[in-house]
């Protein structure tokens, strides 16, 4: 059975379908009377009856069976920060995040990132771009079944952001990835198991010697993955892939 986002007040009975759920329907062939399975980004789940009274412009859905389901979700906090990378990779990079279990996505504008986008610079761009990866991330979590929306905060730069992530209270192991880094990534893993992980991946070309430096200060621990460089869109997903690998998540 699909599984689909539906947004809106599940405490009411009968619910509006929004007109992305329409056509998902329209493509499926989905007809009067039948159910599909929906989700409402915050864990729970139900069962979603396509009411006879609907017409061609008010989808109406009867929700029943709702239970939180939190079945498909990490059980340890993952926030990927990701240097803004070209258009493509950056939408691949959030897609494979979301499958992988990120709960939090924060994408950085660094020196040598060929996207620009910051909210402060240019507000309207800045949306554009967000309510793309969104809808990139929920058609990932109804692929893979998720039911929790990962959290995608605007577009900032990188010092925007050292500024505002305190380290310390944030619970989570910092990590910047770094062909650089002294510490292997398996063994700072192996050191904290499970209690949850921030990782940070620069842009095309990395983050120059200056930003390493100023991220290092900020008490991130900079780590590598082996003799290999790899690119800004395969660094984050091999890391998430090694901390579930390692923390049991797979």
């Amino acid at each position: 059975m699909s599984h689909f986002y539906l947004p809106g007040n599940w405490q009411e009975s009968q619910l509006i379908a929004p007109e992305s759920l329409k056509h998902h329907l329209r493509v499926r062939r989905v007809h009067a009377g039948e159910s599909i399975a929906v989700f409402n980004g915050a864990g729970m789940v139900a069962s979603a009856g396509i009411d006879p009274a609907s017409t061609e412009k008010k989808l109406l859905l009867n929700l029943s069976n709702i239970r939180e389901d939190l079945s498909r979700e990490a059980s340890y906090p993952i926030t990927l920060i990701q240097g803004l990378a070209a258009n493509e990779k950056m939408d691949w990079v959030i897609e494979k995040a979301v499958e992988l279990g990120v709960g939090t996505i924060i994408p950085v504008q660094a020196q040598r990132s060929v996207l620009r986008v910051n909210v402060q610079q240019d507000e309207k761009k800045a949306q554009k771009k967000i309510d793309h990866w969104q809808q990139i991330i929920i058609a990932a979590c109804e692929q893979c079944d998720r039911t929790i929306l990962p959290t995608l905060e605007a577009p900032q730069t990188l010092n925007q952001f050292l500024a505002s992530f305190d380290v310390a209270s944030s619970g989570q192991l910092p990590i910047v990835l770094s062909p650089l880094g002294q510490l292997k990534l398996v063994s700072i893993l192996k050191r904290a198991p499970g209690q949850g992980v921030a990782i940070m991946i620069g842009p095309e070309g990395g983050f120059d010697d200056l930003e390493l430096h100023n991220i290092e200060q900020k008490g991130w621990l900079s780590a590598n993955m082996g003799n290999r460089i790899l690119r800004t869109e395969t660094a984050g997903i091999s890391a998430i892939s090694a901390v579930h690998a390692i923390w049991g998540g797979f």
